[in-house]
């Protein structure tokens, strides 16, 4: 049940997960504007009054209930007292989030990093407590000790979200600033040493930048230049300054609840230029990008009754002693791995502890989030449990007991779904194709044709405006990011995710297309790989009629839920027994390479998988593939349907983690869905 608005008597609102504090009268009005269904709420217990609401998760069906509070006073000790109160008046609360205005630490001289007047400072980084002092032999000397505390998980992974659909021109938080609240921009003024200092120059159309990183906290208004100067110079990573956070971190810690932090920049914690004119905007600065950020993360079960000290989902006593009767039925020669591969393969292999029996398994994973679709993994487990128990009584009962449990929290169909009694295909969102014919006479020289699917209904791509054209093959990155640039134009309608397609011949399926730069957005472009999901087909294959059939019915087997299919990793030697065993059994769905297919032996091996009808290949681009990469592909094998967006991650995570090993710089997909073709003259009929 969600929040409903109600007067200042009654009982708790239920469904509360997300506090939000608040110090100043702007800051708790920002907040307050942004919620729907807004009602009030006193407890007799408590002297704090509370706004009570809704904001939008990734379910419309499922907002996050929201409980406001605006604190009496400014400062950490105040903080701590009613987030602590906060708690215990709505227990259900899993996330406190604090809410307002701070003061920026400027570095003019580091312009990516440099923090102006109404900017949006996240701190995902967590928080220093610069006031925590040491004092010895006659002196104080600042320990700067990191706030204990959790910082949400889950509101880290969002934020990355934000950042990534940032790097693609998109800023959804801005729709909820209002560009008359915006002060002059000759207010944003920047002193050093008392003096008026130019900042550097900045092309984002008048909106705040999104900074994420430490937030300095401490019990001190500060408004010292030098002061915040010796701050920045010991913290190097310090964006901005607050009197409240580390509170909030110490209070959540002491009741193993999670907290977070969203700031916008009110002045530069100097008295030559601190005043009030930005406290309005910077404070519905960060309340917009709260609910954003809320918007992509999923709704918060409450906690539920504990399993050996883990949460398991609104379970009753009763409910709680059959599932462990059911598990104390089960034979002794279960497969848990198997079983535990099947609900999460996205995870790292659990301590072998962990995988020791059916129970020792639930209890692990009833300690995980829900999925995005709302089913806890431990209930994916236990069905999943059921279903490889088919010729044993208890098998069916385990499932049954699974859905009762999804159905009670309005999932079941999310649950039959997960194990795989339920066909389901994603929406066809938008698609780019980029068909690129080699020269067959001048190697350097190729002709690239697109075409656009516009996403919905049957699939139907159409040629776009520019036609063919006669490119060199070095010039295919600037051909590419035009072709974008207008598939762009033609999706504006569209709010699904889209992919990019290239339809190449194998000689230059090695090309490190993903990592194109796509169009330019404020004087910046980006990788293809941070904003659509991109892969690589075979032209070849397109072209010959003899494996329509084959490749046909090995789809299959990738669009089955769940994967019927198997994986063949690529033979180092012995290719002959190699492609016979490819040949002679229909299983493989899947061909990981053992080289790059512009290699004489990756160039076999890619063959023969596509005489084979093979939908689906994987690869490192390096000639000799590193141990880690074979571990990342290994990983990204265990959900093949998952394959286009399971490569996207791990690309985005290898462009965000400034390391150029990391496998994501260099895995390439050939995602081959034979249900989407092209011929020469275009759509095929």
């Amino acid at each position: 049940m969600l929040p409903r608005p109600i007067d200042d008597q009654g009982a708790a609102p239920d469904g509360v997960t997300i506090g939000i504090l608040t110090a100043l009268p702007c800051e708790a009005n920002a907040v307050v504007s942004l919620l729907d269904d807004v009602g009030g709420y006193q407890d007799p217990q408590d002297q704090n009054h509370y706004r009570t609401g809704i904001l939008p998760s990734t379910d419309a069906t499922r907002p996050h209930g929201v409980a406001v509070l605006m604190m009496s006073k400014d400062n950490t000790r105040s903080a701590a007292y009613n987030c602590a109160n906060m708690l215990r008046t709505f227990p259900g609360v899993q996330i406190v989030i604090m809410v307002g205005i701070a003061g920026g630490v400027p570095r003019p001289q580091a312009p990516e990093r440099h923090v102006r007047l109404g900017d949006i400072v996240v701190a995902t980084d967590g928080i220093v407590d610069y006031t925590h002092v040491r004092r010895e032999h006659g002196r104080a000397e600042p320990r700067g000790r990191q706030s204990a505390g959790l910082i949400s998980q889950r509101l880290l992974r969002a934020a990355r979200e934000l950042q990534l659909e940032e790097l693609s021109g998109n800023y959804p938080w801005a729709r909820w600033l209002d560009p008359t609240q915006r002060p002059p921009a000759e207010t944003d003024v920047l002193y050093l040493h008392g003096v008026p200092v130019p900042h550097p120059e900045r092309s984002l159309n008048g909106l705040p930048r999104v900074h994420h990183g430490v937030m300095g906290s401490g019990d001190v208004l500060m408004s010292d230049e030098r002061a915040r100067d010796d701050l920045a110079d010991r913290f190097p990573d310090m964006l901005a300054i607050e009197m409240e956070g580390s509170g909030i971190a110490a209070s959540t810690a002491a009741e193993d609840r999670a907290w977070f932090m969203v700031r916008g920049v009110a002045d530069y914690a100097e008295s030559a230029g601190k005043n009030d004119t930005w406290h309005t905007f910077a404070s519905l600065a960060a309340a917009a990008y709260v609910r954003a950020l809320l918007r992509r993360t999923p709704t918060l079960g409450r906690p539920g009754i504990q399993l050996r000290g883990r949460a398991l989902p609104a379970l009753a006593p009763a409910e709680l002693g059959e599932l462990e009767r059911l598990l104390e039925r089960l034979p002794s020669d279960v497969d848990v791995r198997a079983v535990w591969q099947a609900t999460v393969p996205e995870l790292a292999p659990p301590s072998r502890q962990v995988l020791t029996t059916p129970a020792a398994a639930v209890e692990h994973l009833a300690g995980l989030n829900a999925d995005a679709a709302g089913v806890p993994p431990a209930l994916v487990f236990v069905g999943r449990l059921g279903r490889s128990l088919s010729e044993d009584p208890v098998g069916a009962e385990l499932v049954g007991w699974a859905v009762s449990r999804a159905a009670a929290a309005g999932v079941a169909e999310a649950l039959h779904v997960r194990l795989g009694d339920r066909e389901t295909r994603p929406s066809e969102g938008p698609v780019l194709l980029i068909d690129i014919m080699t020269d067959g006479i001048d190697r350097g020289s190729c002709r690239i044709s697109a075409y656009v699917h516009e996403g919905g209904g049957p699939w139907r791509p159409r040629p776009t405006s520019q036609g063919p054209s006669d490119v060199a093959v070095a010039d295919l990155e600037e051909a590419a990011r035009e072709l974008v640039a207008e598939a762009e134009r033609l999706w504006n309608q569209s709010d699904e995710p889209a992919a990019i397609e290239f339809v190449m011949p194998a000689a230059l399926l090695n090309l490190p297309v993903q990592w194109f730069q796509g169009p330019r957005i404020f004087e910046r472009s980006d990788p293809l790989c941070l904003a659509y999901t991109v892969a690589v087909r075979s032209r070849e294959r397109m072209r010959e009629p003899g494996v329509r059939r084959v490749w046909g019915n090995q789809w299959r087997q990738i669009d089955a839920k769940p994967f019927a299919g198997r994986v063949l990793w690529g033979a180092a030697d012995g290719i002959e027994a190699w492609a016979a065993q490819l040949q002679k059994d229909n299983g493989y769905a899947v061909v990981v390479l053992s080289e790059p297919p512009d290699s004489p032996h990756g160039r076999r091996e890619l063959f023969e998988a596509l005489r084979a009808g093979v939908p689906v290949i994987l690869w490192d681009r390096r000639l000799s593939r590193p141990p880690e990469s074979t571990d990342g592909l290994e990983s990204l094998t265990r959900e093949p349907a998952a394959l286009p967006a399971t490569t996207r991650r791990v690309r985005v995570e290898a462009y965000g983690s400034g390391e150029p090993d990391h496998f994501g710089h260099w895995v390439a997909l050939l995602w081959d869905d034979p249900r989407r073709m092209l011929t020469d003259a275009g759509v095929e009929s």
